[in-house]
């Protein structure tokens, strides 16, 4: 009786040691950096990202080579709808959605690759203490993942990507804060009625 008791002391301490995914929040709002250096591809945006609704809009900065373009960018995967304003010609372009909604969230059946520090983790409150985690997803198949969430609060840090028809991306996330500060932004813009 005792082996068994101690079995099962045992078995409980170790499966309290394997890492949970964390839940990111479903509305926040970010500046972000993407990149794809097979493609010479670089961009800086401001993101406003509903999970809850699935949409997402991104006003961006987009260099190829050395041509720098500007749009305004609102995905409505609930709609199946992108609106595209050009910032510099403001003209609109919409069409429907080819790719499902792919949330910015750790998946239940992500696999946890470690923990590691941003900045100094030896002294209190000069480091951000994040998880990594990656996997396959489902839709589009094929494709992989990897990510990396603030162990407090469970936001997002950088996001990995890969599948056949986009090749890797590369997305980091920086000034996250929970919440949409003006939920007008999902509102398709006027250029497009």
């Amino acid at each position: 009786m005792k082996i068994l008791l101690f079995l099962v002391a045992v078995i409980s301490v170790v499966a309290g040691q394997v890492p949970k995914p964390c839940v990111a929040p479903k509305l926040w709002e970010a500046r972000m950096a993407q990149i794809d250096p097979s493609k010479r591809f670089f961009e800086r945006a401001r993101i406003s990202y509903d999970a809850v609704n699935q949409r997402t809009r991104i006003v961006e900065e987009v260099n190829v080579f050395i041509v720098k373009e500007y749009f305004d960018i609102l995905y409505l995967a609930d709609v199946g709808k992108e609106y595209r304003v050009n910032l510099k010609t403001k003209r609109c372009t919409v069409k429907d959605l080819t790719e499902p909604f792919r949330p910015f969230e750790v998946p239940p059946n992500a696999t946890f690759y470690g923990e590691s520090y941003i900045g100094n983790g030896a002294a209190p409150g000069e480091g951000v203490l994040i998880s990594l985690w990656g996997g396959e997803l489902r839709e589009p198949r094929g494709a992989r993942y990897m990510g990396s969430f603030t162990n407090t609060g469970c936001l997002p840090v950088e996001d990995g990507f890969f599948s056949e028809r986009t090749g890797f991306i590369h997305t980091t996330f920086y000034d996250v804060v929970a919440g949409i500060v003006d939920p007008n932004v999902f509102i398709p813009p006027r250029e497009c009625s």
